[in-house]
């Protein structure tokens, strides 16, 4: 029997809806938090707070710098630290979702402001590479960084190596993806199998321009892999979204015959109106011998 992890991919996946599914699992919050604290980040808290989005319940993910929580556990998630995606030197632009009337997930794209302080894409891999966490989450850890910092780089002529993330978002980012290898480690995933993809449609303008959506970078990294659009003016998947499930999907379809063992919620940002905004995840196993049968 081989233990399965199917992601519906319903309303989209970012990286702080996996790591909140995960959370949903069965994951301990302690377990991201002693992992994590394995890289050389400073100090971070981590939240994970029970909410619902329409009438489904589940885990809302988020992490700030410093050491101590700044804000009230009932606070509705729209007023969180605006999480999941790098902001990466480059004229392009993408949603800020610090602009909660707007947009979908927490954050959208590594595409921001040019900043003049940050951890370069070499910085992050040198912070994973000397740290104590295991190979199996170092070699995957590394890979969706690749993958993310090798599209930015072609968007913006620029070697993978020198892309650079300025210092919130580099910390969102290393902590929604090595948290989702920790957590697929931690309860001994062998196969990821992921629901067909779809992004949402328009614009978005900022003071570089007008670019539209799907973002670049996702557009760039989910090449090979079929997605479409729907006509609804949000993204749904973000780059780091799109490198997870570029990294571990083994197949893009409908969910596979499992017997069923859990199901997790991982919650966005946004209360939409037409459909739950979440990252439904269902653990499961299947017998290899009887599917190729």
């Amino acid at each position: 029997m081989t233990k399965v992890l199917y992601l519906d991919c319903f309303s989209g996946i970012s990286g702080d809806m996996m790591v909140g599914a995960l959370t949903d699992l069965g994951v301990p919050p302690s377990t991201f938090e002693w992992e994590l604290s394995k890289v050389e980040l400073g100090d971070f808290h981590m939240h994970f707070e029970r909410q619902s989005r329409q009438n489904v319940a589940g885990v809302k993910f988020g992490i700030h710098e410093g050491s101590t929580h700044t804000h009230d556990q009932d606070e509705p998630a729209e007023h969180h630290h605006s999480h999941d995606e790098p902001h990466v030197h480059g004229p392009d632009c993408h949603h800020d979702h610090h602009e909660h009337e707007h947009h979908h997930h927490e954050a959208i794209s590594p595409i921001g402001p040019i900043h003049t302080h940050g951890r370069s894409h070499r910085d992050i891999r040198n912070l994973i590479t000397s740290s104590t966490l295991s190979d199996w989450v170092k070699e995957k850890a590394l890979a969706i960084f690749q993958r993310v910092a090798i599209a930015e780089g072609k968007i913006h002529g620029m070697p993978s190596e020198d892309v650079t993330f300025h210092e919130v978002g580099a910390l969102d980012s290393i902590a929604d993806i090595i948290c989702t290898c920790v957590g697929l480690e931690a309860l001994g995933v062998e196969e990821v199998i992921v629901s067909k993809l779809f992004d949402g449609s328009g614009w978005v303008d900022c003071a570089h321009g007008r670019f539209p959506i799907p973002s670049t970078a996702t557009v760039e990294i989910l090449r090979g892999i079929p997605f479409s659009q729907i006509d609804e003016p949000f993204e749904f998947i973000t780059p780091t979204g799109a490198a997870i499930v570029a990294e571990f999907g083994s197949g893009f379809t409908t969910m596979p015959e499992l017997v069923v063992d859990k199901v997790g919620y991982g919650l966005g940002t946004r209360h939409l109106e037409s459909r739950p905004n979440v990252l439904r995840a269902v653990l499961g196993t299947q017998d290899k011998k009887k599917v190729a049968g």
